[in-house]
């Protein structure tokens, strides 16, 4: 091809979906014809090196011949003969010594006498060019209206008319090229959103799940996600169908050595057997040399290698590959890949921490199943000792002992009490905490609870001088569980307000059905709670820092038994507290 007519391949010039488009470049070949005077008008823009004829005008039984696509090629040997007339280039019938191949249609059969008459054989041409001078269209007329070889006034027509004609192209081009940027644009959102689904947060899934969007989104044949971590492994490298693809150690220790390197510099490296691509500072020839040995052993004839980060790191890197029968990379696929690199490099920090975060959870959980594990066995290897000594002292108390003895004896029942309650409450503890013991539902009314756990507390109640006080709504209160795990619950609510309110105090129990929930409450105003000491209420072994509070004997273990009994029994608890005031405890669970 003679040099003035280079052509650079557009791989984001390859289809012009907007009718527009065409329906501009169709009404100027219209106004060409008809304005200057030709029969026959034709404009055809260059796609990936091939002239695709646009727009037509002229007779119907031309048209076929006209409409099409033909090489670039076609006009190297016209325009190595052709008179240069502005953008126009005119090859004379009679100075054409090549055959006419097929490519060029002859639009009439014979030549008019006079001397400018238009040959059959006469080509003019204009050719349509880019800032940087690349051939990017052809206005082609034929079969002037007046039988004559344009003169100097249809020259001057057609050099304006081929002016307009270049900015439709040029413009037509800018608008196919930004309809893809948008649609590279939309494939990057499609891929974040699917890397950033709660259900696919794993590292593994966002691998998996943007394999399909790139491919699709970028015509690639195959691509490869690899995360900059020891213990990753090779990564995800996929063909189109999903099929997995064997990399070497050679290629992921290439690939780890580029990729920090790219990002630092912000650009991604295009890797083709044709061309020389960009490489980043203190790269050699040696390991360009090297990526196309890999990309020849893969089969793969082209290769977009895209760095993935966050702020300043690099956090892995992404190569998309195509064939050789595949465009080359497009500017736009170049610069939406690197956009990807950032939105994918967040996407991936993201897993990772929900990875940390989920081995963090598990190490805890197995932390607390081990506790759990370890309470109850504690609790089941104290509970034998504490029977005996227990029995011992209830034997003691039958010998009625006098003095000191009677004195020391009465102390260690107090304590061998007090052990045997830390120890049932571990029990229980353990025992509605452990996953691997369900909860056996049943209906239990908890009219009988509330009746069965006052007349356990009433004594006491009574002996402090408190006014123990019960409202049960008049519906049903059944709810679905575990009785005995209902009772403790209660039980150690009400034992708490009596413990922690002074003589003269009231304490309450109500029940009552609201819609398909009930609502069990215990109320006092006794001491009430500091609102700091609320945060950690119902953890285990937690005890206020009121004075007044520790005076008295507890284990830490009540509210802790409580929430985890309201957990199984999928319910809420609450505490509403005023130091000095008074204290509520609201238990809502599901009704039957």
């Amino acid at each position: 091809m003679c040099g003035d007519c280079a052509v650079e391949s557009r791989p984001d010039r390859v289809a012009w979906s907007d009718s527009s488009a065409r329906g501009v470049l169709q009404l100027m070949v219209e106004s060409v014809a008809e304005m200057i005077g030709f029969e026959v008008a034709a404009l055809s823009v260059v796609l990936e090196g091939e002239l695709h004829t646009m727009a037509f005008t002229g007779p119907e039984e031309i048209r076929e011949q006209i409409m099409g696509v033909d090489p670039v090629s076609v006009l190297d040997p016209v325009l190595a003969q052709a008179e240069t007339w502005g953008r126009f280039r005119f090859l004379a019938g009679e100075d054409y010594d090549h055959d006419i191949d097929g490519h060029w249609a002859v639009t009439m059969e014979r030549r008019a006498d006079h001397p400018d008459a238009w040959h059959p054989y006469d080509v003019l041409l204009g050719c349509l060019r880019d800032d940087r001078g690349d051939l990017v269209g052809v206005l082609s007329v034929d079969r002037p209206v007046s039988g004559h070889r344009p003169g100097a006034t249809q020259r001057r027509l057609l050099e304006r008319y081929a002016a307009q004609a270049e900015r439709a192209v040029l413009t037509a081009f800018e608008r196919e090229a930004l309809v893809q940027q948008v649609a590279q644009a939309e494939a990057a959102r499609r891929i974040i959103r699917s890397a950033s689904m709660p259900a696919q947060a794993s590292l593994e899934a966002v691998l998996a799940h943007t394999h399909r969007p790139l491919v699709e989104g970028f015509r690639a044949s195959g691509t490869w996600i690899q995360v900059l971590e020891p213990d990753v492994g090779r990564g995800y490298a996929r063909s189109r169908h999903g099929e997995l693809v064997d990399l070497s150690d050679r290629v992921v220790d290439l690939a780890r050595q580029l990729a920090p390197r790219l990002w630092e510099e912000q650009r991604v490296l295009v890797v083709a057997d044709d061309e020389e691509p960009w490489l980043p500072e203190g790269s050699t020839a040696d390991l360009l040399d090297e990526a196309r040995r890999q990309l020849a052993e893969l089969g793969v004839a082209s290769m977009l290698a895209v760095p993935l980060g966050v702020g300043a790191g690099c956090l892995g890197f992404l190569v998309l590959t195509r064939r050789a029968e595949d465009p080359p990379w497009s500017s736009v696929e170049v610069d939406s890949a690197l956009q990807i690199g950032h939105d994918l490099g967040a996407a991936l920090m993201t897993s990772r921490a929900l990875e940390r975060e989920r081995r963090l959870v598990l190490e805890l959980q197995q932390l607390d199943d081990y506790r759990g594990q370890l309470i109850a066995t504690l609790s089941h290897e104290l509970r034998t000792p504490l029977t005996v000594i227990s029995g011992n002292l209830e034997m003691l108390a039958d010998l009625g002992l006098e003095g000191p003895a009677a004195r020391y004896e009465e102390a260690m029942t107090r304590g061998a009490r007090r052990m045997q309650k830390v120890v049932d409450d571990l029990l229980m503890l353990a025992r509605v905490s452990h996953p691997q013991h369900p909860l056996v539902r049943a209906p239990v009314d908890l009219r009988v609870v509330v009746d069965d756990v006052v007349a356990l507390v009433e004594s006491t109640a009574r002996s402090k001088g408190l006014d123990l006080q019960v409202r049960l709504d008049g519906s049903e209160l059944v709810v679905r569980g575990d009785a005995a795990e209902l009772d403790r619950l209660l039980g150690n609510l009400l034992s708490n307000a009596v413990k922690y309110t002074s003589s003269g105090g009231t304490v309450t129990v109500s029940a009552a059905r609201h819609g398909d929930q009930v609502v069990l409450a215990v109320a006092d105003d006794g001491l009430g709670i500091a609102e700091e000491d609320q945060v950690g209420l119902f953890h285990a072994f937690f005890r206020t820092a009121n004075p007044d509070a520790l005076s008295q004997p507890g284990t830490g273990l009540g509210l802790a038994i409580v929430e985890r009994i309201v957990d199984r029994h999928e319910g809420t608890v609450q505490v509403a507290s005023t130091l000095g005031v008074g204290t509520t405890f609201t238990v809502t669970l599901p009704a039957v």
